[in-house]
């Protein structure tokens, strides 16, 4: 409709002054309603951004519902006319778009075109932090991706991917009554070509096209097929492929390459060098920070949920290189503790790192500032593989240009490529190779730990909070995983808070351990003097010592 009204000129009132803006030629008109939609698609999606899932999908066809009945019909937009009537543009006698044929060829380009932008959007870490933010927003803010940024690209992108399509829609029909073209209705089409295709897939985008508005062309819009598209068709389909028709070649794929591994010989694994970090991760150059300056202070925070005090006034230090152990039983403010350092809950008090204030900034700024962060579940994002997990976590050493990615410049291919050579030679480090294409989702508790490790890596964070590493993970795993978290810290020449309830692990690497009951710290001391504390053995420890020595686990180990 922007397009509508500038090829055919409008008049408004801003207050008592009319404004009146003269015809503009057709491929002048198309960059200015590009524009323009980017700029509406982004102020929608501003107050959007605290929405999730279903309903962040109503508050935009509430919007597609607005424009219809109201937005529309304003002035502006029709200048007072019911049928407004667009030209295709003619440049003389050497080209024109009148032709039905070569307005076809015309969006067949565009169409490509835009296919093209997003595979390499996709393909690159901003197509990554997209995926990072919908599958988990916490765990993206610890990696440096903000959220609310990344979302806002997101309605921007495809505000011009809609300001070009409306262009050549209106240009294609000629003739626009408004409550008639732009119906609430399409909008509910666009949805469900989407799931129909499969998320997250441009190829089920293009499918799904075919597939709702394609075949019914095809068939003269019959009534059975119309029916099988949109119908009780689509409910079978989703019942036995829910994630979409493009469910159904990555099948086919999986089982072609499955059957091709089959028959290959197995080569012989290469030895895995873990003497050295690779060179492309060693950290980068840092900022001096004061002798003496701790890394991770907390002062007096506090957290409350409602009437209820989850942390009460905590104190909390860690120094330079040091690794610090924070216990506790179920429920003592720990983790609610390590949310508050990153920023993830609301809390009173001072947290201070390497000397910065980090009050009041957002989880993304303080994993910027060097706050590495991992959480007791493990999700990570199941919808990207393990490179692209440690991938999204290079994002901390440098961004992805959204212009420089979309356009393929030499500089933005460069930079893809230097990410990927040292995302992999994280992942060789870890011995993550055989699952280097696996999604995140399909790997063992115990794996996705170690993928979380390989991003801390990538972050070069200055202080880790690490929030029960060895839930889910074996014994003889457990035992193992200690001498890794030391040879990280020294490598990061990093410090570690720790929260951990496997007593032998936690004692065995800890410089100092902090006990926390009801969200206070009852006990502070090394792990000797925590072992034998009265009120931590009578809030925790209990007087069992086969759980406190159950394995040899030790700071040389």
């Amino acid at each position: 409709m922007v397009t509508a009204a500038l090829v055919n000129g409008t008049s408004f009132r801003i207050g008592d002054t009319l404004v009146t803006i003269e015809s503009i030629p057709y491929e002048l008109a198309v960059p200015l309603a590009v524009a323009s939609t980017v700029l509406v698609a982004m102020m929608v999606g501003a107050p959007a951004l605290r929405i999730p899932g279903l309903f962040l999908a109503v508050t935009t066809l509430a919007f597609a519902v607005m424009a219809q009945t109201w937005l529309l019909e304003r002035p502006v937009f029709t200048n007072g006319e019911a049928v407004l009537f667009v030209p295709r543009a003619r440049w003389g006698d050497a080209f024109s778009l009148e032709s039905q044929r070569t307005f076809y060829y015309l969006c067949l380009v565009a169409l490509v075109l835009g296919i093209v932008v997003m595979r390499r959007l996709r393909a690159s870490g901003i197509g990554r932090s997209l995926v990072a933010v919908r599958e988990n927003e916490a765990g993206a803010a610890a990696f440096t991706v903000s959220p609310a940024r990344t979302k806002l690209m997101a309605f921007g992108v495809r505000g011009a991917y809609a300001g070009v399509a409306g262009a050549l829609l209106v240009s294609l029909v000629g003739q626009i009554q408004p409550d008639r073209l732009f119906t609430p209705e399409e909008a509910l089409r666009v949805v469900a070509i989407t799931v129909i295709g499969g998320l997250s897939s441009i190829g089920g985008e293009v499918v799904g096209s075919l597939w709702v508005i394609g075949l019914p062309a095809f068939f003269d819009n019959s009534q059975e097929i119309q029916l099988l598209t949109s119908g009780i068709g689509v409910v079978i389909l989703l019942m036995y492929v829910p994630g979409g028709l493009v469910q159904i070649g990555y099948a086919t794929r999986d089982a072609f390459f499955g059957w091709l591994a089959r028959r290959l010989p197995e080569a012989d694994a290469a030895p895995l060098d873990r003497t050295t970090i690779p060179a492309r991760a060693r950290p980068a150059a840092r900022a001096e920070v004061a002798a003496g300056t701790a890394a991770l202070s907390c002062q007096d925070v506090s957290v409350n949920f409602g009437g209820r005090v989850a942390v009460d006034g905590v104190a909390l230090t860690v120094g330079a290189g040091e690794v610090v152990g924070l216990i506790g039983t179920n429920g003592a403010g720990k983790s609610t503790l390590m949310n508050a350092v990153g920023g993830l809950v609301p809390a009173t008090g001072q947290v201070t790192l390497l000397g910065q204030r980090l009050d009041g900034l957002s989880p993304a700024r303080r994993a910027r500032a060097g706050l590495g962060r991992t959480f007791q579940t493990a999700d990570l994002f199941g919808d990207l593989t393990v490179r692209e997990t440690v991938q999204v976590a290079r994002e901390a050493r440098g961004r992805t240009g959204l212009t420089a990615t979309a356009l393929g410049l030499p500089r933005a291919r460069r930079a893809e490529r230097a990410k990927r050579a040292e995302a992999d030679e994280l992942v060789a480090f870890f011995g993550l190779g055989r699952y280097a294409a696996h999604f995140v989702s399909d790997l063992s508790t115990g794996t996705r730990r170690i993928v979380e490790l390989a991003c801390m890596l990538a972050l070069d964070a200055r202080v880790l909070c690490l929030d029960e590493p060895t839930a889910g993970v074996a014994q003889r795993e457990t035992e193992a995983f200690a001498p890794l978290l030391l040879r990280i810290r020294d490598e990061l020449d990093a410090s570690l808070l720790v929260i951990e309830h496997d007593m032998p692990f936690i004692m065995g690497i800890s410089d100092r351990v902090y006990c926390l009951e009801a969200g206070r710290v009852i006990a502070e001391g090394d792990p000797a003097a925590i072992r034998s504390d009265p009120l931590v053995i009578a809030s925790y420890l209990g007087t069992d010592e086969r759980a406190i020595a159950r394995s040899s686990v030790s700071r040389d180990g």
